[in-house]
């Protein structure tokens, strides 16, 4: 959302394409190889990654329009340093409101209304935190506001009353073109969000009941869904976008202990950790395509080489560098920004 709102106040033309995250497209991949994920913009074949990085790229490539930064040099370090605490502290607190519990919830909170405190203090009496210029720390923040009600619900605070300066600048941003167009609307995504529950319901009626929450490139995700293949089982399957920094409710109620992927859901009862997974799946359906041996001693020799290759094998897999450690860059001539699932091109 903020490269979108830096685009449209530029007034810079560009073509917006979907990316599909959970089948991730050769020009996402090949463009941003490093963390694989959006946004990136893509201007004249070469790629840009991250959105305060694409934010000052496009202030730098159209100066002339709309300027976001400031001009001075000191200006622009204060501006900088605003935005990497909106990511920091802002985005980090708000998203441990909704991810933790009691105490350590209780924590998140404090830390996230002093940030806003801090950032109302720098806002003071001006407009816009660069003055009367809507500007780059604002195109930072702005699009958190849209989140700011999912904060405040799982938290049990009103921003209004902790910030109420800060949530006036909000509003103000709101009634800008830029970020109306660009940002969704609260309540839409709340129905949105209900309308993908109710298909996600339907979905598993016809599955079994199952549904794996997986990230994409993890091995043990992986050997979920080859045991689901063999025992011939369908299943909704669930794509955790952003694994370590946007962990969803689902994820985090279904394994509250480690919170990680992949978790399979059977009839809404979680069962976590790759091979306990398996372990399950061949017992649920034992006259599916037996994946353990029908012996005690022949069970108990493959659970002991399981567990071999996780604690050998990959330990030793994920401590070793590749020695090529090059990464191909996007060739295509297309320019193109991917932000929140989608892909937009330059003109």
């Amino acid at each position: 959302m903020r490269c979108r709102i830096a685009l449209a106040e530029k007034r810079v033309e560009y073509e917006h394409k979907d990316e599909n995250l959970m089948e991730k497209s050769p020009l996402l991949l090949q463009s941003n190889p490093v963390h694989k994920k959006i946004p990136v913009l893509v201007h004249g074949g070469k790629p840009v990654c991250e959105s305060l990085v694409i934010v000052q790229y496009v202030d730098e490539a159209w100066p002339d329009r709309a300027p976001l930064l400031p001009a001075d040099a000191y200006g622009r370090a204060q501006a900088r340093f605003w935005a990497d605490f909106v990511d920091k502290k802002i985005f980090e607190c708000g998203t441990k409101l909704w991810m933790l519990k009691k105490e350590a919830q209780g924590e998140a909170k404090k830390e996230f209304t002093e940030g806003l405190k801090l950032l109302e203090g720098e806002l003071g009496e001006k407009k816009y935190f660069g003055g009367d210029t809507f500007g780059f720390v604002d195109v930072a923040l702005v699009p958190l506001m849209a989140w700011f009600r999912t904060y405040e619900s799982f938290g049990s605070f009103s921003a209004e009353t902790e910030a109420p300066k800060l949530v006036a600048w909000g509003k103000r941003c709101m009634e800008r073109e830029s970020v109306a167009m660009s940002l969704p609307d609260p309540d839409k995504r709340r129905t949105r969000e209900s309308a993908r529950e109710h298909r996600v319901r339907s979905a598993m009626a016809e599955t079994n009941g199952l549904m794996l929450l997986n990230f994409w490139p993890s091995p043990h995700g992986m050997r979920c869904r080859v045991a689901l293949a063999e025992k011939g089982l369908k299943y909704v399957y669930r794509e955790e976008e952003s694994i370590m920094e946007c962990k969803s409710r689902l994820l985090v109620k279904s394994d509250p202990v480690r919170m990680r992927v992949p978790v399979l859901l059977h009839d809404g009862k979680p069962v976590c950790e790759s091979l306990i997974i398996v372990q399950y799946l061949d017992e649920v359906w034992p006259d599916r395509a037996p994946l353990l041996p029908a012996d005690p001693y022949g069970r108990a020799k493959a659970r002991y080489w399981a567990d071999f290759i996780d604690k050998e094998v990959r330990a030793t897999a994920f401590t070793t560098t590749p020695s090529c450690g090059c990464f191909r860059r996007a060739t295509s001539s297309t320019a193109c920004l991917r932000t929140s699932g989608c892909q937009f091109s330059l003109h």
